[in-house]
């Protein structure tokens, strides 16, 4: 039997009392682990040695990924331009731990418990330290792509006891109508700039990214936009189908979004101005 591959499918790592469970031995699970130099971390987490030093480090201090270090786990949207290369472990308040050089701790209190048989911590623990040290755009971003990824549906992220105003703010703005956190960003920076916006609108029979007022339309091409030709052509003629039934429509790309918002906003509020969105 060997433990490798087993640890291997879970993030290379699991717990002993998980092993265990599945028909292990004490004595295989101690046999594996010598024959295949698999260290056991508190004398309770499996690690492979090739683990990175965030699985490492929080089954050291007894705690658990959370915040941007946990974002890959659940598949959640990224902010552009992360550097942040500390790892962010949640770990009890009263936690006596010496931290390593690359180590954040979370002592805030937890949303929900987190599992005795877990290093990643619950997607509510987890967004609610977004909520604390990213910029409300990205947190916004993060929270609703969870919902994207079917990981909650707004109303769940709503009956959750947040913490912090900031997070009960996040609760309330979430829905199921951003396809990415481009969107979600769109969204957040319209709100913050009292642009009111409706989301996926049908118009000459297909949907609009937004519609700010009755007449302008806002489309949203996305990092991963490779339109092939005939998308690209059908883009086109629903730009042109828009223009003819009195619209105004602005396409913007992910690095106007992300990156030149400032501009965004300045031509949003001068199509308002010349009575496009009327």
């Amino acid at each position: 039997m060997e433990l490798a591959p087993l640890l291997a499918a879970h993030g290379g790592w699991k717990h002993r009392d998980d092993v265990l469970d599945l028909g292990w031995k004490p004595h295989q699970i101690l046999a594996a682990r010598h024959a295949e130099g698999i260290p056991l971390v508190r004398r309770k987490w499996l690690i492979l040695p090739g683990a990175g030093y965030g699985t490492r480090e929080a089954a050291r201090v007894g705690g658990a990924l959370t915040g941007v270090s946990a974002l890959d786990r659940y598949e959640l949207w990224k902010p552009p331009g992360l550097r942040d290369g500390r790892v962010h472990i949640g770990v009890a308040p009263d936690a006596h731990v010496d931290r390593g050089e690359r180590t954040v701790l979370d002592r805030a209190r937890t949303v929900v418990a987190r599992s005795p048989r877990s290093l990643i911590d619950p997607l509510p623990n987890v967004l609610a330290n977004i909520a604390r040290i990213l910029p409300p755009v990205d947190a916004f971003a993060v929270w609703e792509s969870a919902v994207t990824q079917k990981h909650a549906t707004p109303e769940q992220i709503r009956g959750l006891p947040w913490r912090t105003e900031t997070a009960r703010s996040l609760a309330e703005q979430v829905s199921r109508l951003s396809d990415s956190g481009i969107e979600s960003m769109f969204v957040a920076n319209c709100r913050r700039a009292r642009i009111p916006v409706v989301q996926q609108v049908r118009i000459a029979g297909r949907r609009v990214d937004a519609l700010v007022g009755a007449h302008l339309v806002v489309q949203l091409d996305g990092y991963a936009f490779h339109s092939d030709a005939a998308q690209r052509r059908q883009d086109i003629a629903h730009d042109r189908q828009l223009a003819l039934m009195g619209y105004t429509v602005l396409r913007y790309s992910y690095h106007d979004i992300v990156y030149d918002w400032p501009r965004v906003e300045r031509e949003i509020r001068a199509a308002i101005a010349q009575g496009r969105a009327a």
